[in-house]
């Protein structure tokens, strides 16, 4: 169902025509994304994240974002929540798009640190399990594949594939996510 909504958004602003001066330098922007862990369980495991963005020359663009996660982790009939709470800043590089900039490529590159929390800082599971850490600081660097589409002369339909090395982290070292987001440039 996610990958049938994004052909069809990704279709729809493919047709749309936007006059207006994209990417200045110094133009800022306020963005919402919705990020899902590919193969996840049945489970609703999500990323959140407001940012906000700055242009600088030729379409590349500082960001900082605050991001928070929930995913489970299956523990025989049990699944144990973890909560991440992250900021992520860091560079976009603008790659290809046509000639009116209304479609782009960019790849970013940033830094992560933030907090974790395992099964609500419990450390005790309903079977009498004890959980060694319930919380840990975590950091590590992402990389980011977006495709941006200008629906008006301010909105911007943002779909981006990312890669995490996270260390500390409960789940392991490497996440992978996808996502759709809404930006506004003001």
């Amino acid at each position: 169902m996610n990958r049938l909504l994004i052909t069809m958004l990704f279709i729809l602003t493919m047709n749309v025509q936007s006059f207006a001066q994209q990417m200045i330098p110094k133009q800022k922007g306020f963005e919402i994304s919705y990020s899902v862990f590919p193969n996840s369980p049945e489970k609703q495991n999500y990323v959140l994240a407001v940012g906000m963005i700055s242009y600088s020359k030729n379409g590349k663009y500082v960001f900082g974002r605050a991001e928070y996660s929930r995913k489970y982790f299956e523990y025989k009939d049990y699944d144990i929540p973890i909560d991440t709470f992250l900021l992520n800043a860091g560079y976009s590089f603008y790659l290809i798009g046509d000639s009116m900039r209304n479609v782009n490529l960019n790849f970013g590159l940033g830094a992560l640190a933030g907090y974790e929390v395992v099964n609500r800082n419990k450390p005790l599971i309903y079977d009498g399990s004890l959980l060694n850490t319930t919380e840990s600081f975590v950091y590590g660097v992402s990389g980011k594949l977006s495709l941006e589409s200008y629906l008006t002369e301010h909105i911007v339909f943002v779909v981006d594939g990312q890669l995490r090395f996270l260390q500390n982290s409960q789940l392991g070292t490497l996440h992978s996510l996808i996502g759709v987001g809404l930006r506004y440039n003001f």
